[in-house]
């Protein structure tokens, strides 16, 4: 009494291994939903963050085209003769 075959013990890992195998990979299929899910938002901000480069990009041009107007106005005020 008491003694285990080898065999069984080999049959309940087999069974205990069966049993067990899909509730990892439900758990592997949610890690990976998970994971695309958090590579979709990345991909959104990068794509949000590449439009506001592109903005900022447009800004820069208004603010440079708007400081050499200026530079412009200013210059042709000093360029004109004094009143008498």
């Amino acid at each position: 009494m008491g003694f285990i075959p080898e065999w069984a013990i080999g049959g309940a890992v087999i069974i205990f291994a069966v049993a067990l195998a899909p509730v990892v990979v439900v758990k592997l299929r949610a890690s990976y939903g998970r994971r695309t899910a958090a590579e979709q938002a990345i991909g959104e901000l990068r794509q949000a963050f590449e439009a506001m480069q592109i903005r900022l990009g447009e800004l820069e041009e208004r603010l440079d085209f708007t400081e050499r107007l200026l530079a412009k106005y200013r210059e042709a005020d000093r360029l004109e003769p004094p009143p008498h």
